[in-house]
């Protein structure tokens, strides 16, 4: 049901939950299956609002995004970031979640139900099917009617009596004890009422589900009565902030008229076709993923070049332009911090520092030059690269992670393999934020799995 703040009991529930994108809404529909009760707090509105978005997602910006690119991704409104969402799936694979401390497997899981989720059939997730030396397909699950959380769940939450959603709230701080070992209260925001302090009854969770950003300011301005923040006794929250470089039209190739993507099954559903590469080409390049989607178009026959190319391949040929994904390896010099200014619920503003490392730009580079090379040398074709995109015009898929992310070592990690945040009994964290790594993957599937995975813990523990 969807509550009053003036009216709402806190300590009639047994979690709290800030933030109602996938990861909040997801874990309290799972926790509801453990016959858990759930409170959704939302910064936002039922229907997005242009000036609460801007209150309350202004973020300053050092590096390769600039501010309007945080905010864009960091949406204030029921429903949260699925308001923006693309509809891109693929699951993070074996290599990609090697750095985790959980393993695929256990992951693996929940990918199906995440993907049934998401509107999906579960063929996506294994699908590999042969393409080239070096590289194998593996498309992307698509579609043209992504989750909506407004959408799919705002009828059942209007009337759920065991999930209720607060909105036009903002939570603005948590306490600890003095041990730093429990959350034992938090403070919420509301434009009526101003500040508000709640307290946290034993045996309460507290579950921050408030975005790759939001998780990580909701921390850092904990101060908790110190100088410290709550969760970042190690300095490492914030750190480690993670995108997907996108670089459009990066390259051209023209190949034989038989490298064609092998019919898929009609029930993998829509799809964008896309190569990855080898695990041997992989660890060639330093363990750094990425992911690059054909654009079939015509061949160019104006073009002296591709011209040439379509002779020597016999008279046929079909060209496809080149969208490289790339993972962006964890650097604890990217990161999130507090900044100067506040919204208006008293909160200081973020910064976010993102530089885009050279290592990523020429392992994207390397990948083209690799695949090129192989074409050629098998007499399949030729691509032209474009120095120019790579270098100097890469964009962002507004997949913010790593910010609070996951590990053993509390020395370089914000929660554990539970998503729990180390040393807090009660305090743990949905969502992209605890990404270990990125991988090339668009996160949503990731991220709602994980939350199942919480769900079942939370619900299964206490």
């Amino acid at each position: 049901m969807f509550v009053n703040a003036a009216e709402v009991s806190f300590e009639a529930y047994d979690v709290l939950i800030v933030g109602s994108g996938p990861a909040g809404v997801t874990l309290a529909k799972r926790l509801e299956t453990h016959g858990k009760k759930s409170l959704i707090i939302e910064t936002g509105a039922e229907d997005f609002e242009g000036d609460l978005q801007d209150h309350y997602s202004k973020v300053y910006a050092h590096g390769h995004y600039g501010e309007d690119h945080w905010g864009l991704h960091w949406i204030r409104a029921f429903g949260g970031t699925s308001a923006v969402w693309g509809g891109w799936c693929a699951p993070l694979t074996a290599r990609n979640l090697a750095p985790w401390p959980i393993t695929a497997a256990e992951l693996d899981l929940y990918y199906p139900e995440a993907a049934q989720i998401l509107g999906r059939t579960t063929d996506f997730l294994t699908y590999e099917a042969p393409f080239m030396t070096g590289f194998a397909a593996r498309p992307f699950s698509t579609s043209d009617e992504p989750l909506r959380i407004y959408d799919a769940y705002l009828e059942d939450l209007q009337q759920n009596p065991q999930i209720d959603v607060l909105l036009k709230t903002n939570v603005t701080a948590l306490f600890a004890n003095e041990a730093r070992t429990r959350i034992t209260g938090l403070r919420v925001f509301t434009a009526q009422a101003g500040q508000r302090d709640i307290s946290l009854e034993e045996g309460q969770e507290l579950v921050l589900a408030a975005g790759g950003l939001g998780n990580a300011h909701i921390l850092l301005a904990s101060r908790s009565g110190g100088d410290v923040a709550v969760g970042n006794e190690n300095d490492q929250v914030g750190r480690y902030l993670m995108e997907h470089p996108h670089f459009l039209y990066c390259a051209r190739m023209v190949v034989a008229q038989e490298m064609v993507f092998e019919e898929l099954p009609e029930s993998f559903g829509s799809a964008e076709p896309a190569l990855v590469p080898t695990d041997d080409l992989f660890e060639q390049n330093g363990r750094l993923d990425a992911s690059f989607q054909l654009l079939e178009q015509d061949v160019d026959l104006e073009d002296h070049v591709e011209q040439y190319i379509v002779r020597a391949l016999g008279g046929s040929a079909r060209a496809y332009d080149v969208w490289a994904r790339s993972e962006m390896p964890p650097d604890p010099l990217n990161r999130v911090t507090l900044a100067e200014g506040h919204d208006p619920s008293g909160m200081p503003r973020l910064r976010a520092n993102c530089v885009i490392s050279g290592d990523t730009l020429r392992t994207i580079d390397t990948y083209l030059r690799q695949m090129g090379g192989i074409l050629a040398r098998e007499g399949k074709g030729r691509m032209r690269i474009d120095n120019e995109v790579i270098y100097r015009a890469v964009e962002g898929g507004g997949h913010i992670m790593g910010t609070t992310r996951m590990g053993d070592d509390p020395g370089s990690s914000v929660v554990d393999g539970n998503c729990r945040v180390h040393g807090y009994s009660n305090l743990s964290i949905a969502g992209s934020s605890v990404f270990t790594t990125g991988g090339y993957a668009n996160p949503t599937l990731t991220l709602v799995a994980l939350a199942l995975r919480l769900g079942d813990h939370l619900g299964e523990s206490s």
